[in-house]
């Protein structure tokens, strides 16, 4: 592969990336896997077509121009492609180097860079954007910004993510302090809980439900105070600046933790988590698990018992994909007295959610949704069980739209409720002295 000291490409393809591309046989595996080209049918917005384009841009054969640029920005990074590839293409991490190389060239808006650079890795930032949106939310002016006139004066992708937020708790969930919480009766060991950023702040009552179910197993839990952004977000924009630094800082604070798991509950933080702590040498990888992991190969507490509402489970892409995690959630719940799981057709195949993608790509997003939808309703599921925010905003999102009675969950939330039955299970976490 000959290689032009003109292309944008060769700042961030070394000879691992160079490597990983000449991987792909062409054989055309992921295409039916791939949601964007299975709902436009073009080549190029397929993994195969975007590895071309790349290798073109790579060789100088064609320019960085504003047609390659969104034929990359139109990709979802859900990794369905690295499943089906044969040859184990990292197609994920190809095309975050991609994006890094267009982030060089292309200097990205004011506010996208004050999001991605200030608000998301300050927890400061964020109870101040979303105790704002609180506000909004309680006044209803996010239903009033869709009525002319006012419409007319707040962009159209801004009146979406209003619409689509999720109602904004009150306050988050961390501490500026570290907070420990004791096991309930004999301790089985000791984790460490990642609570993320925007999780942290839109969903904290599955972090207080992850802590219920960890102590009432036999867990202290530990929550760090300086737990920083995870920089998923940042590494799919092509921050690699803010990628590095966010990783340093979730490293060495991690690193210092002496329990014997970090748990996850976020799908998408924990892909991210694990793809860069394995290559630090240090015993943190190792140690990095998601919540499913956990509660799948222990014994849980037999006194539980499930919804009578059909329940279906919808696979977070970076947990299926990401992390090789499928079958885990599912075990956990057909050990659960009396919930009846149905299947789901096209649980593997992306929401639509991924990231900021409903925001900056609305309209493949929404017919992503749409199909997803569609498939929920077939199922006859009342609760549809997933375990990563974004992909519980965006069904969420979808319930609304379509007006169904569907009740979307979290694994945990599903969890902790099905465990409430037993009169000593913990209404608040226990604070350790």
């Amino acid at each position: 592969m000959s290689e032009t000291v003109t292309s944008p490409l060769s700042r961030t393809f070394h000879a691992e990336e160079k490597r990983l591309l000449q991987e792909c046989i062409h054989c055309g595996f992921c295409l039916p896997a791939c949601p964007t080209y299975m709902e436009n049918g073009k080549e190029m917005d397929s993994p195969r077509g975007r590895l071309h384009l790349m290798e073109s841009l790579l060789e100088g054969r064609m320019n960085l121009d504003s047609a390659f640029e969104e034929h990359m920005k139109l990709c979802l990074v859900c990794r369905a492609c690295e499943t089906a590839c044969p040859s184990g293409v990292q197609f994920g991490h190809l095309m975050e180097a991609t994006r890094q190389s267009i982030a060089e060239v292309k200097q990205k808006g004011r506010l996208e860079r004050f999001l991605l650079q200030t608000v998301l890795p300050s927890h400061r930032w964020l109870s101040f954007l979303f105790t704002i949106t609180r506000v909004i939310q309680i006044l209803r002016l996010d239903k009033l910004s869709t009525v002319p006139p006012l419409s007319l004066l707040v962009p159209k992708k801004l009146r979406q993510l209003q619409l689509s937020l999720p109602t904004v708790p009150p306050r988050r969930f961390g501490r500026s302090y570290d907070v420990h919480y004791r096991a309930i009766r004999k301790q089985r060991g000791t984790v460490t809980l990642f609570t993320g950023c925007v999780m942290d702040h839109l969903f904290p009552h599955v972090h207080t439900a992850t802590v219920r179910l960890l102590t009432w197993h036999g867990y202290d839990v530990t929550i760090p105070s300086d737990q920083a952004c995870c920089g998923a977000l940042h590494a799919h924009a092509g921050e690699k600046s803010m990628t590095s630094f966010l990783a340093d800082q979730n490293i060495s604070i991690l690193d210092n933790c002496n329990s014997d798991y970090i748990v996850i509950n976020s799908a998408g933080c924990g892909s991210h988590l694990k793809s860069y702590l394995t290559y630090i040498d240090s015993g943190i990888s190792s140690r990095v698990v998601d919540l499913s992991e956990l509660l799948a190969v222990i014994e849980m507490k037999p006194k539980a018992i499930g919804p009578t509402d059909p329940v279906a489970y919808d696979e977070p892409c970076h947990l299926l994909h990401g992390q090789g995690i499928s079958t885990q959630p599912k075990t956990i719940l057909e050990k659960i007295p009396e919930i009846n799981l149905v299947p789901l057709k096209g649980s593997d195949r992306c929401c639509g959610s991924a990231g900021s993608y409903s925001i900056t790509e609305t309209e493949m997003s929404l017919k992503l949704l749409d199909a997803k939808m569609d498939d929920i309703e077939a199922s006859g599921a009342a609760i549809v069980v997933t375990a990563n925010p974004g992909c519980q905003m965006q069904l969420n999102w979808g319930v609304k739209r379509r007006g169904i009675n569907v009740e979307v969950l979290h694994l945990a939330e599903l969890l902790d409720k099905c465990f409430r039955i037993d009169p000593s299970y913990p209404t608040d976490p226990l604070v350790l002295d």
